[in-house]
């Protein structure tokens, strides 16, 4: 009986030997498949405005990238770098992807993959060429009723600054020397008349808030301020904003 036993212990020993091989082999799987790619950072091409430059370091056991350019939820394009090819200098990865769009936000994504597809990704974000809408905007009456202030500080975006060769080049963000071109356009709700429309450039702008007074208004009407952003790459219509300026009696 203690023989049948211990031949009984040493068979379920067994068994379980060998049903842990197999999930041995699959942790050793897993384990080679590519993580994420690092160093991932993208720049407007200095040369072509249209395009930007993706740089990347090697992920371990990645057969190929996958690059991707989404325009929101629509992929604009898609690039096969296989793991072959050569790295630049620096031991990065390279490639020139489509960023056509000046008014758009592209979402870049960078995915290292082995021969089954499987890997992990990271994304990055290239702006816009032209600049966002201004913030922080408001509207008031003054003490006589007839005049009305309207004020808006600047962009959170500037955009690129136009390069030599139809190439973009980016600004100091700190310290920005672009210039941005607000065009206001005061308008009557009660009949959507454009009574005036004023453009007025604004260089270096960070901090300092931008002020237009209008005056010969109605107290008991009320108007509305069409706002519009531009650089060197000119304007997008669904960065247009509007600043509200309620009657005062």
């Amino acid at each position: 009986m203690k023989l049948s036993r211990l031949i009984a212990t040493a068979g379920v020993a067994l068994a379980g030997a060998l049903l842990a091989a197999p999930q041995a082999a699959s942790a050793a799987a897993s384990a080679e498949v590519p993580g994420a790619p690092m160093g991932v950072q993208q720049l407007r091409s200095a040369t072509n405005a249209a395009q930007t430059e993706v740089f990347w370091k090697p992920a371990a056991f990645a057969t190929r990238y996958r690059v991707k350019v989404l325009d929101g939820a629509t992929t604009v394009a898609s690039y096969l770098v296989p793991a072959s090819q050569a790295a630049t200098a620096s031991g990065q990865y390279h490639v020139t992807v489509s960023t056509p769009n000046k008014c758009s936000v592209y979402k870049i994504t960078v995915r290292a993959e082995d021969a089954l597809g499987q890997g992990a990704q990271v994304m990055v974000t290239e702006k816009s060429l032209a600049p966002t809408i201004v913030t922080k905007a408001r509207a008031f009456w003054g003490a006589d009723r007839t005049r009305a202030t309207f004020e808006m500080t600047a962009p959170q975006w500037k955009g690129y600054l136009v390069g030599s060769g139809g190439g973009a080049k980016a600004d100091d963000l700190k310290k920005p020397t672009i210039t941005v071109t607000v065009t206001m356009q005061l308008v009557r709700l009660a009949d959507n008349k454009v009574l005036t429309t004023v453009t007025s450039p604004q260089a270096g702008w960070t901090t300092a808030k931008l002020g237009k007074v209008f005056t010969g208004l109605d107290a008991k009407r009320a108007y509305v301020l069409k706002v519009s952003t531009s650089n060197g790459w000119g304007t997008c219509a669904q960065q247009d904003g509007k600043i509200l300026l309620n009657r005062a009696a």
